[in-house]
Protein backbone atom coordinates (compact mmCIF):
# COMPACT_ATOMS: atom_id res chain seq x y z
CA UNK A 1 0.00 0.00 0.00
CA UNK A 2 1.23 3.43 -0.82
CA UNK A 3 -0.33 6.27 1.28
CA UNK A 4 -2.15 8.71 -0.45
CA UNK A 5 0.19 11.52 -0.37
CA UNK A 6 2.30 9.54 -2.52
CA UNK A 7 -0.01 8.01 -4.81
CA UNK A 8 -1.07 11.79 -5.92
CA UNK A 9 2.58 12.79 -6.46
CA UNK A 10 3.50 9.50 -8.58
CA UNK A 11 0.11 10.03 -10.36
CA UNK A 12 1.08 13.58 -11.70
CA UNK A 13 4.67 13.54 -12.58
CA UNK A 14 4.91 13.26 -15.62
CA UNK A 15 8.71 12.10 -15.49
CA UNK A 16 7.55 8.73 -14.27
CA UNK A 17 5.10 8.23 -17.11
CA UNK A 18 8.02 7.99 -19.75
CA UNK A 19 8.59 4.91 -20.05
CA UNK A 20 5.73 2.48 -18.85
CA UNK A 21 6.19 -1.44 -19.17
CA UNK A 22 4.10 -3.64 -18.12
CA UNK A 23 5.66 -7.28 -19.30
CA UNK A 24 6.55 -8.04 -15.41
CA UNK A 25 2.81 -8.21 -14.22
CA UNK A 26 1.74 -9.63 -18.14
CA UNK A 27 -0.47 -11.96 -16.83
CA UNK A 28 -2.46 -9.41 -14.71
CA UNK A 29 -2.88 -6.84 -17.76
CA UNK A 30 -6.36 -6.85 -19.26
CA UNK A 31 -8.06 -4.21 -20.75
CA UNK A 32 -9.66 -2.77 -18.30
CA UNK A 33 -6.04 -2.54 -16.02
CA UNK A 34 -4.67 -1.20 -19.28
CA UNK A 35 -7.55 1.17 -19.43
CA UNK A 36 -7.32 2.73 -15.94
CA UNK A 37 -3.27 3.05 -15.32
CA UNK A 38 -2.74 4.73 -18.99
CA UNK A 39 -5.02 8.03 -18.81
CA UNK A 40 -5.13 10.53 -21.71
CA UNK A 41 -2.10 12.53 -19.54
CA UNK A 42 -0.30 9.23 -18.76
CA UNK A 43 -0.27 8.52 -22.48
CA UNK A 44 0.59 11.53 -24.06
CA UNK A 45 4.15 11.74 -21.67
CA UNK A 46 4.82 7.89 -22.84
CA UNK A 47 8.27 7.99 -25.03
CA UNK A 48 8.43 3.92 -24.84
CA UNK A 49 5.79 1.47 -24.05
CA UNK A 50 6.27 -2.37 -23.29
CA UNK A 51 3.06 -4.56 -23.94
CA UNK A 52 4.94 -7.84 -24.69
CA UNK A 53 3.61 -10.69 -23.27
CA UNK A 54 0.40 -8.89 -22.51
CA UNK A 55 -1.47 -11.76 -24.00
CA UNK A 56 -4.73 -10.72 -22.69
CA UNK A 57 -4.90 -7.47 -24.22
CA UNK A 58 -7.76 -6.91 -26.94
CA UNK A 59 -6.03 -4.96 -29.93
CA UNK A 60 -9.05 -2.78 -29.64
CA UNK A 61 -7.91 -1.51 -25.57
CA UNK A 62 -4.32 -1.03 -27.40
CA UNK A 63 -5.58 1.04 -30.48
CA UNK A 64 -8.60 3.36 -27.76
CA UNK A 65 -5.92 3.58 -24.86
CA UNK A 66 -2.98 5.23 -27.82
CA UNK A 67 -5.62 7.35 -29.06
CA UNK A 68 -6.92 8.94 -25.53
CA UNK A 69 -4.70 11.94 -25.63
CA UNK A 70 -6.56 13.48 -28.83
CA UNK A 71 -3.31 14.21 -30.27
CA UNK A 72 -1.02 12.26 -32.25
CA UNK A 73 1.95 10.97 -29.34
CA UNK A 74 5.69 11.76 -29.05
CA UNK A 75 6.02 7.66 -28.13
CA UNK A 76 9.79 6.29 -29.90
CA UNK A 77 9.33 2.72 -28.97
CA UNK A 78 6.38 0.09 -28.98
CA UNK A 79 6.98 -3.51 -28.00
CA UNK A 80 3.42 -5.60 -29.45
CA UNK A 81 5.53 -8.69 -29.01
CA UNK A 82 2.71 -11.78 -28.04
CA UNK A 83 -0.05 -9.28 -27.58
CA UNK A 84 -1.89 -11.62 -29.53
CA UNK A 85 -5.06 -9.44 -30.04
CA UNK A 86 -2.85 -7.14 -32.48
CA UNK A 87 -3.70 -7.13 -35.80
CA UNK A 88 -3.02 -4.94 -38.95
CA UNK A 89 -5.70 -2.56 -38.01
CA UNK A 90 -3.83 -2.15 -34.61
CA UNK A 91 -1.14 -1.43 -36.42
CA UNK A 92 -2.36 0.67 -38.98
CA UNK A 93 -3.67 2.61 -35.71
CA UNK A 94 -0.30 2.53 -34.11
CA UNK A 95 0.77 4.26 -37.40
CA UNK A 96 -1.06 6.94 -38.10
CA UNK A 97 -1.13 8.08 -33.67
CA UNK A 98 2.68 7.65 -33.47
CA UNK A 99 4.64 9.38 -36.51
CA UNK A 100 7.60 9.62 -33.66
CA UNK A 101 8.11 5.63 -33.75
CA UNK A 102 11.45 4.79 -34.46
CA UNK A 103 11.60 1.12 -32.69
CA UNK A 104 8.55 -0.97 -32.97
CA UNK A 105 8.68 -5.05 -31.80
CA UNK A 106 6.07 -7.69 -33.26
CA UNK A 107 7.52 -10.69 -32.59
CA UNK A 108 5.43 -13.64 -32.49
CA UNK A 109 1.66 -11.96 -33.45
CA UNK A 110 0.13 -14.51 -35.86
CA UNK A 111 -2.49 -11.94 -36.79
CA UNK A 112 -0.20 -9.03 -38.67
CA UNK A 113 0.51 -9.40 -41.72
CA UNK A 114 3.36 -7.19 -44.88
CA UNK A 115 -0.33 -5.28 -45.14
CA UNK A 116 0.40 -3.55 -41.57
CA UNK A 117 3.75 -3.78 -41.53
CA UNK A 118 3.58 -1.66 -44.66
CA UNK A 119 1.22 0.92 -43.44
CA UNK A 120 3.54 1.75 -40.47
CA UNK A 121 6.67 1.94 -42.80
CA UNK A 122 4.49 4.50 -44.71
CA UNK A 123 3.64 6.80 -41.93
CA UNK A 124 6.41 6.03 -39.13
CA UNK A 125 9.38 8.24 -41.45
CA UNK A 126 11.88 8.07 -38.33
CA UNK A 127 11.60 4.39 -37.71
CA UNK A 128 15.14 2.63 -38.11
CA UNK A 129 14.40 -0.64 -36.08
CA UNK A 130 11.57 -3.28 -36.56
CA UNK A 131 11.79 -6.85 -35.63
CA UNK A 132 9.22 -9.09 -36.22
CA UNK A 133 10.12 -12.60 -36.11
CA UNK A 134 7.63 -15.58 -35.81
CA UNK A 135 4.95 -13.75 -38.12
CA UNK A 136 3.62 -14.37 -40.85
CA UNK A 137 5.06 -11.72 -43.31
CA UNK A 138 5.86 -12.87 -46.69
CA UNK A 139 9.92 -13.69 -47.12
CA UNK A 140 10.78 -10.36 -49.60
CA UNK A 141 9.05 -8.61 -46.03
CA UNK A 142 11.16 -10.84 -43.29
CA UNK A 143 14.42 -10.12 -45.46
CA UNK A 144 14.01 -6.19 -45.58
CA UNK A 145 13.43 -6.26 -41.79
CA UNK A 146 16.03 -8.52 -40.98
CA UNK A 147 18.73 -6.45 -42.79
CA UNK A 148 17.10 -3.38 -41.70
CA UNK A 149 16.27 -2.11 -45.33
CA UNK A 150 12.20 -1.83 -44.62
CA UNK A 151 12.25 1.40 -46.79
CA UNK A 152 12.35 -0.61 -49.61
CA UNK A 153 9.39 -1.95 -49.16
CA UNK A 154 7.60 1.29 -50.35
CA UNK A 155 8.92 0.38 -53.75
CA UNK A 156 6.71 -1.05 -56.25
CA UNK A 157 6.89 -4.96 -56.45
CA UNK A 158 6.20 -6.18 -53.19
CA UNK A 159 2.90 -7.57 -53.27
CA UNK A 160 1.02 -4.85 -51.36
CA UNK A 161 -1.10 -2.30 -53.12
CA UNK A 162 -0.22 1.24 -51.84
Amino acid sequence: RVCRVWREVLAESVDLWLYVDFAPYQHKVSDEVLERVLTAGRVSSLRTLDLSNCIYLSGTAVSNVLSRSGCRLELGSIDLSRCFGVDDDVLMRVAELCPHLTCLLLNNLPSISDKGVLGIVRRAQQLKMIEANDTPLSDPFRDAIEYGDFRVLLLDGYGVPP
